[in-house]
């Protein structure tokens, strides 16, 4: 997406910026969207999620076509939109229905191996662009993009409602304050939810601008090729997950996030060729973070306010990734893409330091 938003808006800061438009839609759209979910169900929820990015990604497409940079931002308005529905109710329904069949204590287990074909998926929908690239431009990439999204929506209608009791929420203000009671209360559970929101938002700014950053050294064909191997190893890293043996959660978390940092610092050290090729086995280091950060937190939430808690955690997100999006654009513009790539490493660093920190502290604060 960032190579195809820089041919029609032709600079990195303006390509960034589709992004930082998605992220605060997305970012204002979660809270209501989580308690809506938690409300009314999970099912009808996905099916409005679905169409909504099923005309997104047309005009995606459209604006490809006839260059009409206006449509990349009411893309990014409904794709929004439709991830905000999407995001936080994928993970409760999964959650859901693990606990109506009498699995929630296998949850990462059914999370991992759903995970694989997340990963299968990306990885396929890589190859197809790796082969159409290599021969056509990146336009009718744009328009394939379209059937995944047709093919959600009728999924969609086929999936079951979990045959567990929903509290009645209204959506007003004040139904959200004991969802964020829980963070003040569970320290625990406010720990993971600071590490995720920083982590993962460097990990989506990094995914969504490597593409710029390779293409100094590769052609788009070869960056689909790397990005398939790197969807690949995130299978990998999901299949393994049930074979962590004695390690803990907490410990599978942030081993994956400081190797993840050494990969990602390793190919910016070849900054050739290899770059993407190395930079693909940070998806492993991805999968096994997310599994073991997902299970942590879904045991945390107040069960009753479970799609409206990830919607408060995606909120911030959202609105945190929109900056730092936009300022890494800008800082690609100004100084260079190498430079921007970089600075997301040290950000890294940084962050681990501060996690470390925080952890001290709670810890302090206990006894």
């Amino acid at each position: 997406m960032i190579i195809y938003f820089s041919q029609i808006t032709h600079s990195y800061a303006a390509a960034m910026m589709i992004f930082s438009i998605f992220n605060i839609f997305y970012a204002f759209a979660k809270i209501p969207c989580g308690m809506l979910s938690d409300k009314i169900g999970r099912k009808p929820i996905l099916i409005m999620a679905n169409f909504f990015m099923t005309i997104a990604f047309f005009l995606l497409a459209i604006s490809g076509q006839y260059k009409i940079e206006q449509f990349l931002y009411i893309f990014a308005v409904l794709w929004a939109l439709g991830e905000a529905m999407a995001a936080g109710t994928v993970e409760a329904l999964m959650y859901e229905t693990s606990q109506s069949l009498g699995y929630s204590d296998k949850f990462y287990l059914i999370y991992s191996k759903s995970m694989v074909f997340d990963q299968l998926g990306c990885a396929f929908g890589a190859f197809w662009a790796m082969t159409i690239t290599y021969f056509l431009p990146l336009q009718f990439v744009a328009w394939l993009s379209v059937f995944p999204s047709v093919m959600q929506l009728i999924v969609s209608y086929f999936f079951v409602e979990p045959d567990v009791k929903k509290n009645k929420i209204s959506l007003t203000f004040k139904d959200i304050v004991p969802a964020l009671q829980q963070f003040k209360e569970n320290k625990k559970l406010l720990f993971y939810s600071c590490a995720d929101i920083y982590f993962s938002t460097l990990g989506d700014v990094s995914h969504r601008f490597e593409s710029a950053y390779f293409k100094l050294f590769a052609s788009d064909w070869l960056i689909s090729l790397a990005r398939m191997l790197k969807h690949f190893c995130g299978m990998t890293g999901f299949l393994i997950n049930p074979y962590r043996f004695a390690i803990s959660k907490a410990q599978v978390f942030f081993g994956s996030i400081i190797s993840n940092m050494f990969v990602r610092s390793i190919a910016l050290a070849f900054n050739n060729i290899y770059t993407p090729f190395i930079h693909m086995f940070i998806n492993f280091f991805y999968a096994t973070a997310s599994t073991a950060k997902t299970d942590i937190m879904q045991q945390e939430y107040l069960p009753q306010y479970r799609a409206t808690s990830q919607s408060i955690i995606q909120f911030i997100k959202g609105i945190y990734m929109a900056g730092i999006m936009y300022l890494i654009g800008l800082f690609a513009d100004t100084y260079s893409i190498y430079a921007a790539m970089i600075l997301l490493v040290l950000l890294r660093i940084i962050g681990l330091g501060l996690m470390y920190v925080f952890q001290r502290y709670l810890v302090y604060s206990a006894h």
